[in-house]
């Protein structure tokens, strides 16, 4: 007889839950006392209900012992572990088979369980064997035999290394005539290809090995007068460098850091200029060595260079955002002793980054940056908020006394922050994100110059006592008019950002 596999797994849960030979059936066998360990069961020996039951398949023999909790303890089914092609041998259990019927286990027929038993799959596998004889895998085509079947119906497959093949040759072409319509966006397309291609590290890595910064990337940024393929050729190299160390390394080994600084101290466009950027950005970033040979007198010029540039503002946030981040990730490297090996910590302790933002007055360039562009921040709240958080990075340990000592940087501070205030209920969607913003900046203005006094001449006290008498406020205001005045500055004629800004 035929027993379907779910009635035989209730009828072996059931034959394990109530096994329980009784002492009365005449068998002379000690008494089993279960533990969590397996033991062996002698041939006729009685035992307790609800034990994990197995056959060891190394010695063919019955072990028991306590379900452990994971299996669910004592108030769950035991499971019946059986070697396949097995003999199954039967031991008494209450309520099921007696001395009088030995071959019923469970109510079930002995030979009509073994039957069954049969019919349970080993943990082998053999591979089906399709009609004809014909194995499974050989009904599967090869890489090769879809190639050639999509090519005779003129669909062309190709892999990422074929298709880099093919741009580079049509990129030659294309280099060498780009003066009509045509070749300037078929030059625009293999662009855009070949930036899809590099956001995989491995084909970045390849485009690298073949030669492509030396046949595209260095032709393209000395193309004096064609300032589009310039900025797609410093995108593209964004694009290889980004977030990938291997093809970092294989940039500074090709000069490519100096070729990419002089790139950007040429560069005059906002777009070419925010390229540039990207490109640089992910050179130095997580890289000391390249921070070593590029964060040099001659780079920060370059770099403060851009904030003189007429080009929009969001590019120069962008250089004020790269400082802080490779600000923040020196100190996170030193500091992180635990984290990080020796090595890396010597590697980054020898860029000496803070000596080199110190010598060349960063915090200097960077307030007369900040005031100067006061007017422009004020309409927009993501760029003020890209420039107090990257201010906020760059005050610890650097420029902490420079600013504040500096009344022109607590002045512009705090217009923000009271444009801010003042526009704060003008979209009802932007009132958290204003909010925080102010938040903000009120920080670093304590953090800078502390609590604002109810003072008359509080602007020559403390910390910012040697720049003189150039600000003021009125006593007797309420908070909220005192952090209004408190912004007010007075400025003599001979004030000015570098004399009142300089240490």
């Amino acid at each position: 007889m035929d027993l379907p596999v779910w009635k035989l797994a209730l009828v072996l849960s059931v034959l394990v839950g109530s096994i329980n030979t009784k002492a009365g059936t005449g068998s002379n066998a000690p008494k089993f006392v279960a533990t969590h360990e397996w033991q062996e069961l002698k041939k006729g020996q009685p035992i307790p209900q609800g034990l994990h039951v197995r056959i060891n398949l190394t010695t063919g023999k019955k072990e028991a012992k306590l379900l452990d909790p994971a299996d669910g303890g004592p108030s769950t089914d035991s499971s019946l572990s059986m070697v396949p092609g097995e003999e199954l041998k039967d031991h008494p259990a209450a309520g099921a088979g007696t001395a009088s019927d030995p071959q019923t286990v469970a109510g079930m027929k002995l030979e009509a369980l073994r039957e069954a038993l049969k019919d349970i799959p080993a943990n082998t596998y053999e591979e089906d064997e399709a009609e004809g004889g014909e194995a499974v895998g050989s009904r599967f085509k090869s890489y090769e035999q879809i190639k050639q079947e999509l090519k005779d119906a003129n669909v062309e497959l190709k892999s990422d290394s074929e298709i880099m093949t093919d741009l580079f040759t049509r990129f030659e072409r294309a280099l060498q005539h780009t003066s009509g319509l045509a070749d300037r966006q078929e030059l625009d397309v293999l662009f855009e290809d070949l930036e899809y291609l590099a956001h995989q590290i491995d084909n970045a890595l390849q485009f690298i090995d073949r030669g492509g910064v030396e046949k595209i990337v260095w032709p393209s940024l000395n193309r004096t007068g064609d300032a589009q393929t310039r900025t797609r050729a410093l995108k593209l190299l964004g694009t290889i460098v980004q977030n990938n160390p291997k093809a970092k390394v294989a940039l500074i080994e090709r000069n490519g850091g100096p070729n990419l600084l002089s790139a950007l101290g040429r560069a005059s466009t906002t777009d070419e200029i925010s390229a540039a950027l990207y490109a640089f950005g992910g050179l130095v970033r997580k890289f000391p060595f390249a921070q070593k040979q590029l964060l040099t007198p001659h780079g920060y010029s370059v770099l403060y260079g851009v904030w003189e540039k007429k080009v929009e503002l969001k590019v120069k946030v962008k250089v004020l955002q790269l400082i802080a981040d490779v600000l923040v990730d020196y100190r996170s490297a030193i500091a992180a002793a635990g984290e990080n090996d020796a090595t890396t910590r010597e590697q980054y302790r020898s860029t000496k980054l803070p000596e080199g933002l110190e010598r060349t007055e960063f915090c200097k360039h960077s307030a007369a940056f900040f005031h100067q562009h006061k007017a422009a921040l004020i309409p927009e709240d993501n760029l003020t908020d890209e420039t107090v958080k990257a201010l906020h990075a760059c005050r610890h340990q650097l420029c902490h006394e420079p600013w504040s000592q500096c009344p022109l940087f607590r002045h512009t501070l705090l217009v923000l922050r009271n444009n801010l205030d003042h526009r704060l209920d003008e979209d009802v969607e932007l009132v958290e994100y204003r909010r925080e913003i102010k938040r903000s900046i009120d920080e670093l203005v304590v953090d800078l110059y502390g609590q604002p006094k109810d003072e008359l001449t509080a602007g020559c006290s403390g910390r910012s006592r040697h720049s003189g008498n150039c600000w003021t406020y009125s006593s007797r205001l309420t908070p909220m008019a005192r952090w209004r005045e408190y912004a007010t500055v007075r400025i003599n004629p001979s004030c000015s950002v570098m004399n009142l800004c300089s240490k």
